[in-house]
């Protein structure tokens, strides 16, 4: 069995590096492109943690085309959501070999994993894969520099609660589920089997809509914490009213343990963010949150209601994006007008 991993950047590339450091039985390939491809062609892909640092040789590609897909390999989505679904169109319709004799494509074939934030990569992958199984990432990974991962974490890289989605697993989902458990396990990973996965990935959803406040005021931004809750509290009443049910603090508390103690890194300076401020550091022209308080904002309108916070944050991280704006580009102040502004709990002054 064989891990192909599609995207490089902070999750993907601390997965597929951590893999190729341990793994023996089970190989990866990673798929990088660019710069950040060229980089890791050139001298190996660097990963760095509060404990180590290691340089790591593995196999890359940089497109399906370029890869002979065989018929025990697995493939694992790690890109950002936005950019997911042009993913799974360009590997869907891969030929699947066993030995040099075609049986048919990735997309009736090879099982996937949707390592992404949000709770939309899954719907989409459903649409043209038949084995979808979903990822709640734990893994607080960084990548600004091509040929370079780094993740704030140690002695584990981080941890994954992993089911089967759209269906309930079959006894070789179960196996497969197995299996991979062991060898993420085995390259420093902690790894939950859950056939409630989407409780989870929901849960995860309601930290992430801190991300783009990271993006707009920066890590750790005075008044950060209190838009966050007011962005949070509008999702509750959202999941609510669409029967969503999600795990509690003792619940996620019990899992995360001490594992998630996020230390310095050596020789890293600076704040750092996560998957939100670092499309605004790179000026990638884009960035997830349509898919994290675009999420809730979609949630509402489809049970007739509106999240005009969350929607709001929506409008002016997009807009951000794709104007080219600097993280920290706005103030808390600012922003926290912007979100009194379409709050109809806030009663303007006179």
């Amino acid at each position: 069995m064989r891990y192909v991993i599609i995207g490089a950047g902070a999750i993907g590339g601390v997965l597929g590096g951590r893999l190729a450091e341990h793994s023996t039985d089970h190989p990866c390939l990673l798929i990088a492109r660019g710069d950040h491809g060229h980089a890791i062609e050139a001298a190996g892909l660097r990963v760095r943690s509060p404990d180590t640092d290691t340089v790591i040789r593995l196999p890359l590609a940089s497109s399906a085309a370029a890869v002979h897909l065989q018929i025990d390999d697995v493939l694992v989505f790690a890109t950002k959501t936005q950019q997911v679904e042009q993913a799974l169109l360009e590997w869907a319709d891969q030929p699947v070999h066993a030995g040099r004799r075609q049986v048919g494509t990735a997309g009736a074939i090879l099982p996937v994993f949707t390592a992404l934030n949000g709770i939309e990569s899954e719907r989409l992958a459903l649409r043209y894969f038949s084995r979808v199984f979903a990822v709640c990432v734990w893994l607080p990974g960084v990548h600004l520099t091509p040929g370079e991962v780094i993740v704030r974490i140690a002695p584990s890289s981080g941890t994954f609660i992993v089911g089967r989605y759209g269906a309930p697993p079959t006894q070789a989902d179960r196996e497969l589920l197995a299996t991979l458990q062991a060898d993420w396990t085995a390259a420093t990973f902690r790894v939950f089997l859950a056939d409630d996965v989407l409780r989870w990935k929901h849960r995860k959803l309601l930290s992430n809509l801190g991300n783009a406040l990271q993006a707009l005021l920066g890590p750790d931004a005075e008044g950060a914490d209190r838009l966050h809750a007011r962005l949070e509290a509008e999702a509750v009443e959202v999941y609510e009213a669409a029967g969503v049910s999600w795990p509690s603090d003792e619940e996620e508390e019990a899992w995360r343990g001490d594992a998630f103690d996020v230390r310095p890194v050596p020789g890293v300076d600076g704040d750092l963010g996560g998957s939100s401020w670092q499309s605004i550091q790179r000026g990638t022209g884009s960035i997830e949150t349509d898919f994290l308080n675009g999420e809730i904002a979609l949630m509402a309108r489809l049970h007739g209601r509106e999240a005009p916070l969350n929607a709001e944050v929506q409008r002016v991280a997009r807009q951000a994006a794709a104007n080219g704006a600097a993280p920290a580009s706005m103030t808390a102040e600012q922003l926290t007008a912007a979100l009194d502004a379409v709050d109809p709990a806030v009663v303007p002054a006179d």
